[in-house]
């Protein structure tokens, strides 16, 4: 297990699980919480873990996913970053949630019992409205990807993919997927590596994207999207 760290509570005040609370009561959550430091590349949690406590990132990525139990393929449901929680289910319903939680690089966490967690979204209205529209937004991620895995190619899954995660400060870039190998890419898809590496390289030959110092990088946003199927954003300006 990973070891407690006795530094100083950071605020994370931009998790969208805080929207609309007064900072006294953010920081008064924090402060009961503890932080913890986990290595790149490692479980994050396993299942006893989701059942007793509700975990925040406070630094890192980490991975969720699905494994079939004959087969070992994996399928990735989401990777969260900062100011993203984790597990939303069992806080919801109390029951195990038997997903695969992975660090994706160093991480830290803040968390604290289950148990509290419900106490203060029963005397916190702003809390429990954050935690509503927090939840709706990850419902719809997940409809998103069951559609796409039922109905849509695996190139189109990929190009959608790649837009979903333009960050919205510099719309070309994609931090969730920074320097994930193409193998993990696949998993977000539900394809296999080698599909996925072929995808990338007719992608990259049409100057559709381009990959620099670890960031898969948006050249043509407006060819990719009708790859994907769907209208690219109008905000967006070409590099």
């Amino acid at each position: 297990m990973p070891m407690e760290s006795p530094e100083t509570f950071k605020p994370i005040h931009h998790s969208p699980l805080f929207e609309g609370m007064a900072t006294v009561d953010i920081e008064r959550m924090l402060a009961s919480m503890t932080r913890m430091n986990w290595p790149g590349r490692t479980p994050a949690l396993n299942g006893a873990d989701t059942g007793e406590r509700f975990y925040l990132i406070e630094r890192g990525r980490v991975k969720i996913s699905r494994a079939a139990s004959h087969s070992g393929r994996e399928l990735s449901l989401e990777i969260l970053g900062p100011g993203d929680g984790f597990n939303l289910v069992t806080l919801l319903d109390g029951q195990p949630h038997a997903v695969l939680c992975e660090t994706l690089e160093p991480t830290s966490t803040l968390s604290a019992p289950l148990d509290a967690w419900r106490s203060w979204l029963e005397s916190q209205p702003a809390l429990r409205r954050a935690l509503m529209r927090y939840v709706a937004a990850r419902l719809r991620a997940l409809e998103n990807l069951a559609a796409d895995l039922a109905l849509e190619d695996t190139q189109t899954r990929l190009a959608r993919l790649l837009l979903s995660h333009l960050a919205d400060e510099t719309p070309q870039r994609s931090p969730l997927l920074r320097g994930l190998p193409q193998e993990e890419l696949a998993h977000l898809i539900g394809s296999v590596r080698v599909v996925v590496t072929r995808l990338l390289q007719g992608f990259r030959r049409e100057g559709l994207v381009r990959h620099e110092a670890g960031q898969w990088i948006i050249e043509d946003i407006r060819r990719l999207a009708q790859r994907a199927g769907i209208t690219p954003p109008a905000h967006h300006h070409p590099p």
